[in-house]
């Protein structure tokens, strides 16, 4: 009997390695809420959804997303580097009990000469299971910036929201 339990203990502890996760970071836009993406995400794909550099779908609130980061890993192997043409992604995560707790930094440029260099944090934590994708984490982020219409200057207020999306396969 204890050998069975042992087993058992062994099955799933395999069987919870060797689940996929599916990650993303996508910017929007406009202005976002983790509920109305946690409900408009139901029932999608994410690798279909971020299969390019803009969210690919026919859900009207998910359309015009710009995919920064996507990527599909084994949940055993959340600590990865990736480099894409000169941007590079350093994923690092844990899986423990239903909760992922995941941080990507990506990093643009490189750090020699005079070359700009910068790079963007992007982390959270959230429970998630096997099915929909979730937003493990959002961050909306309002700026000035200036734009000109027929030679006249004007300040205007853009809001994107990031959003940090996983989904479990």
């Amino acid at each position: 009997m204890r050998g069975l339990a042992l087993l058992f203990v062994c099955l799933q502890t395999v069987a919870a390695l060797a689940q996929q996760v599916d990650l993303a970071v996508i910017q929007f836009p406009e202005p976002k809420t983790a509920e109305e993406l946690n409900a408009a995400l139901a029932g999608t794909r994410l690798a279909e959804m971020t299969n390019s550099d803009r969210t690919t779908t026919s859900v009207p609130y998910l359309k015009g997303g710009t995919v920064l980061f996507a990527q599909g890993t084994a949940l055993a192997a959340l600590d990865s580097s990736t480099r894409m043409g000169a941007t590079r992604a350093d994923v690092k995560g844990a899986y423990r009990k239903g909760l992922l707790e995941i941080r990507i930094d990506l990093s643009e440029g490189v750090k020699a000469g005079l070359r700009s260099f910068s790079s963007r944090t992007f982390q959270g934590a959230a429970a998630i299971l096997p099915g929909s994708p979730r937003v493990i984490a959002l961050r909306t982020i309002t700026r000035k910036t200036q734009t000109v219409t027929k030679g006249n200057p004007k300040v205007v207020e853009v809001t994107t929201s990031n959003a940090v999306i996983a989904q479990l396969r």
